[in-house]
């Protein structure tokens, strides 16, 4: 408290006061910064006076100018990620210009360059005790990257991109160090430009209609020639101050901005064509005589049907509801692709065009681009159309305050086929059609008519507003703040339609007279984030840096749903053409997080540092009960390769320890934890009457999912920066996790409730090798190896209201090859073992 007023005192102060004195005993320090090798000048470098708040950003020749620097001797640093930084002592006189110029040279050890805490602060990442994996875009060959997964893909160790599908379209799911939770999204927390993204990587929040496992992505809403640099924070010792959202791990994304100097024309342009390669095998069975188990009742001894290996393996003896094969008369294979009019691949193509222009003076700075892409992939029903327009403006407001403004627009138009996994799918019931003669000649080789693929249709189209305004004031030396505010915007409109003449037969009827759903999503999430930091020497050789600063965030969604069937003839793309089955549904939910924050970090001789920290959250999804949940953290950093006592060898040329600790959470649904009530009829002396029913059983003492994760690491440079090795072992117990409890049938409500019962344990090792076998003024060779081993295990799912432990969560509808299983990773999959088999006929079957 003393602090605070301290620092409210002293600022009113420099505000208030006159400052012809102050000025008097300040100046400035100025100069470029470059390659070693072929000087050539290094844009968004960044220059930092040691203990102070004081720094500047280079322009596009590399120079920069740093104002209001205290007269005196100065410790001047500069960075920049993929080179060694460099440091020297500079002096300023009161009134004048100091001169520091830097030569940096390029190093395989990611030491360099700055990483951005939840405080908007920007830290140097020797002084962090956690492991962050960045990416320089500017270092990556965009060429053969389309989307933002791809970008990401092998370049952070621990990070692990699965890709949705292979449709156009389909989106990726990102996880970082394995899964935390048994019933939430395992996706990582995503910010662009400081403010908070949506994408929910699973479920209503990505496409409202099943189509085989397909999901479409925020992430590639990003326009990967529009990103400056990616930073990956691992977990929660790395992410603890963003609290009760990254159990899973951040995403920060910086998109460009302007340099000044002349202006800089930029145009990319891509033309290509998508193939399916794959050679796909032939569809077999064997036809024989079906033996019913004696609860089967629809096969009548004696009938020939389709004898596929576990009915010929059951045999002559098969269970109650089992079908046995007591013989099979024949053999059959087919391929749906030797048919050119049924085989339901296509060659597709891709375009895209785009191009940006930035630059500005001295005193403002602008980005602007835009490009737009088409993609028609490998099956029908599947094309993108997408435009997508970024734009930044920055300027100084005077010598200590700095404003900025972004904004991006994507809109899109999405077709997805029903494929992969899905019941009807082109792919499952096609290319594991029935090879029958009869279904050969009927429907080549599809379990189903074709048409009835291709006519099925599923489309989204998407604007989406991602923009935010931010400002960076230094009005003294010690003393800096930063404010950011934002909002992100998705306006999605689904529509799932299958027309009118589309009588097969699937669904019976009236669906089969067409149907149609629509889903209209509206999607906001606003953000905002405010802090103060306070730099003081110690002495000769501490530094102290303390942050304080709150958040707000508030996230809201409204859904529609409307359904018909029984489409007239003629009006069959629109709900106005439905005549029977009719339903609709609306929701609408909100979340919000208050939050404050404090940092505290000691620096001892620029090479030993400390850093305690502290986040508490307040959010509406918490039960009744809780209050303030609290994510404490701490780290330390020591580069002992510049101690004294460190053996000067030329083969090792810097070595840093690090280790830290920190925890994070995940919030529960909006409305897990509330009650909730559903309409029904009653009747009453044989009068109906409204009434209702208890839909939901609420849970005050609903707390978030708490992830604790504790790392320690080791980075070694060698051969003069040509070669840079980091290992970092992290162990990560998530508890608390949300489990759904059984209730008693008694209650008369739902079946089932959310508590806080389970544990997920993830633990493993990471590991970079970078090298640069080659370094030439004209010519340099970089060289990246990742790698990593996680172990994944569900160790609790808790037990019932009678003790009883909670049996596995089984995916799917009655079918338990993949499910939660205590000592199991998460989503683990089961299948019966084969420990014999025989080929009696000698035909490979």
């Amino acid at each position: 408290m003393r602090r605070m007023i301290c620092l409210g005192v002293v600022l009113a102060w420099s505000i208030l006061a006159p400052h012809g004195a102050g000025a008097q005993q300040r100046g400035a320090i100025a100069g470029r910064v470059a390659t070693q090798a072929g000087g050539q000048p290094l844009a968004g470098a960044t220059v930092t006076v040691g203990g102070t708040a004081l720094r500047a950003v280079t322009d596009q020749a590399g120079a920069y100018r740093i104002a209001n620097v205290p007269a005196g001797t100065h410790d001047v640093t500069a960075t920049i990620l993929g080179y060694a930084p460099r440091s020297q002592r500079v002096t300023v006189a009161a009134g004048e210009t100091a001169d520091a110029a830097f030569a940096l040279e390029a190093s395989a050890l990611e030491i360099g360059g700055l990483v951005v805490t939840a405080s908007g602060r920007e830290q140097r990442r020797r002084e962090l005790g956690n492991a962050v994996g960045s990416i320089d875009v500017s270092e990556v060959n965009l060429a053969p990257v389309s989307d933002f997964s791809q970008l990401v893909q092998g370049r952070v160790a621990g990070t692990t991109v699965l890709q949705s599908s292979g449709t156009t379209g389909g989106g990726s799911r990102i996880r970082i160090r394995g899964s935390n939770s048994i019933s939430l999204n395992n996706s990582p927390l995503l910010i662009v430009d400081g403010v908070r993204v949506d994408d929910a990587a699973t479920g209503e929040n990505v496409l409202g209609f099943g189509v085989g496992g397909q999901e479409p992505s925020a992430l590639n809403d990003i326009n990967p020639e529009d990103i400056e640099n990616v930073e990956i924070l691992k977990g929660p010792a790395a992410a603890a101050l963003y609290g009760t959202a990254a159990a899973n791990g951040v995403i920060q994304i910086t998109t460009k901005r302007g340099r000044a100097g002349s202006p800089q024309f930029r145009f990319w342009t891509e033309y290509g064509t998508l193939e399916q390669p794959t050679r796909f095998p032939d569809n077999v069975t064997a036809r024989g005589t079906l033996v019913p188990g004696s609860g089967v009742t629809n096969v009548a001894p004696g009938t020939l049907g389709r004898c596929d290996n576990i009915r010929r393996a059951i045999g002559s003896t098969p269970g109650p509801s089992e079908i046995g094969c007591s013989a099979v008369t024949e053999t059959f294979r087919y391929n749906p692709l030797e048919n050119p009019a049924t085989a339901p691949f296509q060659d597709g193509n891709r375009r895209s065009v785009g191009g940006s222009v930035s630059g500005g003076g001295q005193e403002a700075t602008f980005y602007v681009s835009g490009e737009y892409e088409d993609e028609t992939g490998v099956l029908p029903q599947n094309d993108l159309r997408r435009v997508r327009v970024q734009a930044s403006l920055t300027g100084n407001v005077g010598s200590s305050l700095t404003v900025g403004a972004k904004a991006g627009f994507v809109e899109s138009d999405l077709q997805l086929p029903q494929s992969d996994n899905a019941l009807f799918g082109i792919l499952p019931m096609g290319l594991q059609g029935s090879p029958l003669p009869a279904n050969v000649e009927t429907n080549g080789g599809f379990a189903n008519d074709p048409a009835f693929f291709y006519d099925w249709k599923t489309f989204q189209d998407l604007s989406r507003f991602t923009g935010s305004v931010r400002a960076d004031w230094r009005p003294l030396a010690w003393l800096s703040a930063n404010a950011n505010a934002g909002l992100d915007r998705a306006a999605r409109l689904e529509v799932n339609r299958l027309p009118r003449e589309n009588a097969y037969g699937v669904f019976g009827p009236p669906f089969d007279a067409g149907f149609i759903q629509n889903y209209d999503y509206d999607i906001y999430n606003a953000s905002a984030n405010g802090s103060a930091t306070a730099v003081f020497p110690v002495g000769d050789d501490l530094v102290s840096t303390t942050s304080l600063g709150s958040q707000y965030l508030r996230e809201t969604l409204r859904r529609l749903y409307a359904f018909g069937a029984g489409l007239t003839p003629g009006i069959e793309t629109s709900l106005g053409g439905a005549t029977s089955d009719f339903s609709a549904f609306e929701q609408n939910a909100l979340n919000a997080t208050v939050s404050a924050y404090a940092q505290q970090q000691l620096a001892w001789r620029d090479r030993l540092f400390l850093n305690l920290a502290a986040r508490g959250d307040q959010n509406t999804a918490f039960g009744a009960d809780i209050g303030w949940i609290w994510y404490p953290s701490a780290s330390v950093s020591w580069v002992l390769s510049e101690e004294p006592f460190f053996p000067q060898a030329a083969w090792m040329s810097n070595l840093r320890l690090r280790a830290a600790y920190g925890q994070s959470g995940l919030r529960p649904g909006p409305d897990d934890a509330l009650q909730s009530f559903a309409p029904t009829v009653a009747t009453f002396q044989s009068t109906d009457l409204p009434g209702f029913i208890v839909n939901q059983v609420g849970n005050p003492d609903l707390k978030p999912e708490r992830s604790t994760e504790w790392e320690m690491g080791v980075e070694a440079g060698f051969l003069d920066e040509r070669i840079g090795f980091q290992a970092t072992y992290f162990d990560k117990t998530s508890r608390d996790a949300l489990v759904a409890r059984p209730l008693p049938p008694s209650l008369g409500a739902s079946q089932q409730r959310f508590e806080n019962l389970g544990r997920v344990d993830n633990r493993g090792l990471e590991l970079v090798l970078n090298a640069q076998p080659l370094r030439r003024e004209s010519l340099q060779w970089g060289l990246t190896l990742t790698g990593s081993w996680i172990r994944n295990e569900l160790v609790d799912l808790g037990s019932d209201a009678q003790g009883n432990p909670i049996p596995p969560i089984i995916f799917g509808l009655n079918v338990d090859t993949q499910r939660h299983a205590e000592g199991y990773p998460l989503g683990a999959w089961f299948q019966r073992p084969v420990v014999s088999f025989a080929d009696a006929n000698g035909d490979g079957l």
